[in-house]
């Protein structure tokens, strides 16, 4: 589409990545990031909070089975995409996502520590790591992009997540 704006936003994920396939068996994956911006109240001298914006992202692809295996409710991540007001609801087309590393740690496969990844005991940290399987998840068998989601991706709130 003309007219996209492109757009970074950074936030938590709330609730679960849903991940489905096209009828071709292209995985996509949707989720929400609620994005609290940060407000500078001049009458108080101090920083807080503003008024919480649910973006609905949406990734296609290899980088959806990605986010559907590593993101959950409440991680930091920060994704581009291009951004569009659909149905008075942000909704951001994603190009990339990561996880936010201001918040949390991440290993990749490289860089996982073996006794994490189960490849060697604590006492035994100098043993080779066994070979990984190259066997991909198959597409359902049953149509399952066209059965309703548990929760309904039109139905994003923005709750406060200052508890956490």
């Amino acid at each position: 589409m003309s007219g996209e704006t492109t757009a970074v936003i950074r936030g938590r994920v709330y609730g679960t990545v849903q991940l489905r396939h096209t009828e071709r068996g292209t995985p996509a994956a949707r989720f929400t990031v609620i994005q609290v911006p940060r407000e500078y109240d001049r009458a108080r001298g101090q920083w807080r909070d503003g008024e919480p914006v649910p973006v609905i992202c949406t990734v296609t692809g290899p980088l959806a089975r990605h986010v559907a295996e590593c993101l959950t409710d409440a991680v930091h991540v920060i994704a581009t995409g291009d951004l569009a007001l659909r149905d008075k609801r942000l909704h951001l087309d994603s190009a990339q996502v990561g996880v936010d590393l201001t918040h949390h740690v991440a290993y990749i496969d490289d860089t996982l520590p073996a006794v994490l990844a189960g490849r060697a005991t604590a006492l035994e940290p100098h043993r080779a790591a066994p070979a990984r399987p190259a066997a991909a998840p198959a597409a359902p068998a049953t149509d399952w992009w066209q059965t309703p989601p548990r929760r309904p991706w039109d139905a994003v709130t923005a709750p406060s997540r200052t508890g956490r």
